[in-house]
């Protein structure tokens, strides 16, 4: 019993100094990559609650991609397929789409193999964003003139109330961090995007899918779920959050209360280096 007492010690303590290295390597030297966001893209998932805690606060990573569809419901979607993720870009990123789209029955229901580990590059406030208002603002000043001219229908008077919602959102709480490209090689990446400070990167998986014969890529996760807020940084959020919860898809959401100043290190993990308030002119 002893000799699995002391085993089991060791064995922490070997994982915390393991844990504790990967830290420091990732925040030696330089940031990769150092981005504002704000509570739309970070709100607080987990709260300390208690200044007596010492266990801080976590931040909820939320990101979209855009659509492939000319005529989407809903253009910003999450977890799903893009219009740059095609078949020059999967290839790229090592799928035999020759092989896949050749062979739909023989892959089709094997989706779950058919993945691969790819450095996703997430752009805040850019043209992805910028692509998604003035499309859905096109839609609803498209369905306004309809309902005017159509008044009883029914229809079209819920589709723009849909539109008016999601303009509301995207406006004023939803994330603005649009997932844009994918790459294998970090370096090219780093190289690519190092120079602009509305780029995140991040480890994540994409993989395939099926729609009758037709296969696309799509991205299945995303590495970075979350972001921990160490002490005192943490009780910065929670005074700022003054106990009220941030959710994006209320049309009466606050709008964002905090930015945060978020660096990636050389393992593409995230850290925080400092929390600011937002005036409300932001």
């Amino acid at each position: 019993m002893l000799k699995f007492i002391v085993a089991s010690v060791f064995l922490l303590l070997l994982t915390n100094i393991v844990v504790l290295a990967g830290v420091a390597y990732n925040r030696s030297g330089d940031p990769l990559l150092t981005i504002e966001l704000t509570e739309r893209e970070l709100p607080i998932v987990v709260s300390a609650g208690s200044k007596d805690e010492n266990s801080g606060t976590t931040l909820s990573l939320k990101w979209h991609i855009l659509s492939p569809d000319k005529d989407p419901e809903y253009l910003s979607t999450t977890y799903g397929s893009s219009a740059w993720l095609d078949d020059e870009k999967l290839t790229e990123l090592g799928f035999d789409m020759k092989k896949f789209k050749s062979e739909p029955d023989k892959y089709r229901h094997r989706t779950s193999h058919l993945a691969t580990e790819a450095v996703l590059v997430l752009e805040y406030q850019g043209d992805a964003y910028l692509k998604a208002l003035a499309f859905v603002k096109e839609k609803e000043e498209q369905l306004r003139l309809m309902v005017a001219e159509y008044p009883g229908d029914e229809r079209l008077a819920n589709d723009l109330n849909n539109y008016v919602e999601q303009l509301t959102r995207l406006k004023v709480t939803q994330s603005r961090l649009y997932v844009v490209d994918a790459g294998l090689d970090v370096q090219a990446l780093i190289d690519k995007y190092a120079g602009n400070n509305n780029y995140l990167l991040a480890r994540g998986e994409i993989g395939l899918g099926w729609n009758e014969d037709d296969v696309s890529g799509r991205i299945s996760q995303l590495y970075i779920r979350q972001v921990h807020v160490p002490l005192p940084l943490s009780e910065q959020l929670v005074t700022l959050a003054n106990g009220e919860a941030y959710a994006s898809n209320r049309n009466s959401s606050i709008p964002p209360r905090y930015k945060v100043r978020l660096n990636i290190g050389k393992r593409l993990e995230p850290w925080i280096e400092s929390v600011t308030k937002m005036e409300s002119s932001e």
